[in-house]
């Protein structure tokens, strides 16, 4: 199953793909040698899943489902009657090692070299495969096929093998051998083990993704309170949600109520526009679903509001990106394309990267730039005074309260955009309010007895990893979800060096012009550029700008712009102690480092994908980010 974007790719990420997705788990039920030779190559895919070995012979369900609840796994592998038993049993996919003619000639030829005699004990019979090998190595082979283990053990004592036999089967053939001091050959290989494994991995991975897939349509059509269309690409067939049949006002023939969405006038199915239902005009998100062979179109719809009339507000001052890297190139394509939808957008990056930056321009290019661009930072408000500050109050709503009462935030920001920056540091009690606001659309400030609705588009912000916050219950899963429709990524400085000159040309005329100063930027940066290019700016933009300040504030003091590198080292001795630093650690190890980085802006942040193509494990590649970031 495969989501592109929204609120279905949100949850689907998460659960899939997030940068510390659940290992998928594979327990192995064996005996003795399968066990053992499981065991040793099962340290190969152990980047790629977990595994756990349970040595025994399954001989009820009941001794089986205990390691299952408490394990959990995705598939089970297993061989011989073993694995003919679990698949008979259990839902989950069972995958039997399968035994080759190969492995069988394999282990004849082994068992060849200390008798002529061999008993060969197994689930299949190949009567021109054992004459050939009778013939070709002059031995004599007798064969016996079993479908249970107890036929099995029976089959075994019947033929009564002595010491001067040798025993070819599964292991619990040859556990039996050994008992009885008989020489014993397994006739399973490490090449079948691979790609029995292999088969496993993949089976896992898609059993998973089907019950989420079960859980998704769950959410999507009966959870979701949001307008919601699946219309099967194959069939045209069109499924839809409680909110979407009240709120749509469908008849009995719907189709053609939904011709434009069913039936678009091009084979291209745009991601994000606008139709008209039965007369009223709507916003809508396409996301494409991949489930049992069968592609999905999803679509979200959102009231579409009459056009605001512009309104005389208190505008902030401009605010100017300035770029030349590719990255942010790539960057401003998403805010055009996700400025557009009501939908929720999620901004990510390290401190001082310009989240708020980004936040403005989806302000200033979307729907919603005729309303207010109001910015909250979550970490300043205190637990008790956050509900009062984003919902507002009314005049006598608790003790302290403003005469008057006072409108919040949420309000503020009706028809506009509401940035809710550091949204990492809610506690779970403030983000449980948020939730719900989220959910419903609806305001009640504190005192009131009734709910309003509210449009407006929210913005979250966090420099943080909330997909491990999430994992460490620091925050909430729902929450995630509901911020995380749209995710744009704001790589650091460092990862994106052709902007240093930009912004650094930006900012020095400004503050130039600031100090009176009659320079043109060009020619105080020139003296600097190599010193600026050669620093990892660990506080991204935010420490460039205030470098430059300091600098230019400083420039009274010296004649010559030659003397710029002697002022910048005074004022900005940090730029100069990570350059002796950086020489200390070695060539190849900064090497690998500037690869990590790259990698980390080719995939935008996906720690997965950089992992998979630097082929490292995610641990050491956590190491490596850990050391970029210092």
């Amino acid at each position: 199953m495969n989501v592109s974007t929204g609120a279905a790719n949100a949850i689907t990420k998460s659960l899939l793909s997030s940068s510390t997705p659940q290992p998928l788990k594979v327990l192995i039920f064996g005996y003795q040698e399968f066990s053992q030779l499981m065991g040793t190559v099962i340290p190969e895919f152990t980047e790629r899943a977990q595994f756990r070995i349970v040595d025994a012979i399954v001989g009820s369900i009941s001794e089986i489902q205990s390691h299952i609840a408490d394990y959990q796994p995705d598939a089970i592998v297993s061989a011989g009657s073993n694995a003919a038993y679990l698949k008979s049993a259990l839902s989950l996919p069972v995958l039997s090692l399968e035994v080759s003619d190969t492995d069988i000639i394999r282990a004849v030829n082994r068992a060849a070299k200390v008798s002529s005699s061999i008993l060969l004990i197994s689930m299949q019979r190949s009567k021109e495969l054992i004459g050939m090998l009778e013939k070709s190595l002059n031995i004599s082979i007798r064969a016996e096929q079993y479908t249970t283990p107890k036929e099995a053990r029976e089959l075994f004592d019947l033929a009564r093998p002595t010491v001067d036999d040798a025993v070819v089967g599964a292991s619990l053939v040859c556990g039996m051998a050994n008992q009885a001091n008989i020489k014993s050959f397994i006739y399973y290989s490490a090449d079948s083990c691979r790609k029995t494994l292999e088969e496993a991995i993949s089976r896992a991975r898609t059993h998973r993704e089907n019950i989420i897939g079960h859980a998704l349509n769950n959410w999507l059509l009966n959870q979701s309170k949001t307008p919601i269309l699946m219309i099967n690409a194959r069939t045209n067939q069109v499924l839809f949600n409680a909110a979407a049949e009240t709120e749509l006002n469908l008849g009995k023939d719907y189709q053609m109520d939904l011709e434009q969405l069913v039936h678009p006038r091009t084979d291209h199915r745009i991601t994000d526009g606008e139709c008209q239902i039965n007369g009223k005009e709507w916003w809508f998100h396409l996301d494409t679903l991949e489930q049992d062979g069968n592609t999905h179109y999803v679509y979200q719809l959102y009231n579409k509001k009459p056009d605001i009339q512009p309104a005389p507000v208190n505008r902030p001052p401009t605010h100017t990106l300035a770029y030349r890297s590719k990255a942010i190139e790539k960057l401003l394509n998403q805010v055009s394309a996700f400025s557009a939808s009501p939908s929720n957008i999620l901004i990510t990056g390290e401190s001082g990267t310009g989240k708020e930056l980004i936040a403005r321009a989806i302000h200033r290019d979307g729907p919603f730039q005729h309303g207010r661009f109001v910015a909250l930072n979550c970490s300043a408000i205190p637990t008790d005074l956050f509900e009062g500050e984003l919902f507002g109050y009314l005049d006598g709503a608790f003790t302290g309260s403003r005469r008057g009462g006072k409108k919040g935030l949420v309000q503020e920001a009706e028809n506009g955009v509401l940035f809710l920056d550091e949204i990492s540091e809610l506690a779970l009690d403030q983000q449980a309010k948020l939730l719900r606001f989220l959910q419903e659309r609806t305001l009640r400030p504190l005192g009131a007895s009734e709910e309003k609705p509210v449009n407006l588009k929210l913005v979250a912000a966090s420099n943080k990893p909330l997909a491990d916050l999430v994992e460490s219950g620091a925050f909430r899963k729902d929450l995630y979800y509901r911020l995380n429709v749209f995710n744009i990524n704001v790589p650091p400085l460092r990862m994106r060096p052709d902007d240093i000159q930009s912004i650094a040309l930006n900012k020095l005329g400004k503050f130039l012009n600031d100090y009176r100063l009659v320079f043109d930027p060009l020619e105080v940066y020139r003296p600097i550029e190599k010193v600026l290019n050669h620093y990892s700016w660990p506080g991204n933009v935010r420490e460039l700008e205030n470098i430059l300040e300091r600098l230019v504030a400083s420039m009274v003091s010296i004649n010559r712009l030659a003397d710029l590198p002697a002022l910048l080292q005074q004022v900005a001795p940090e730029l100069f102690a990570q350059a002796v630093t950086d020489k200390s650690d070695g060539l190849i190890q900064q090497k690998e480092l500037e690869l990590v980085a790259d990698a980390m802006a080719k995939f935008d942040g996906d720690k997965r994908k950089v992992a998979d193509y630097l082929g490292m494990s995610q641990t050491t590649l956590w190491r490596r980010l850990k050391r970029i970031n210092h």
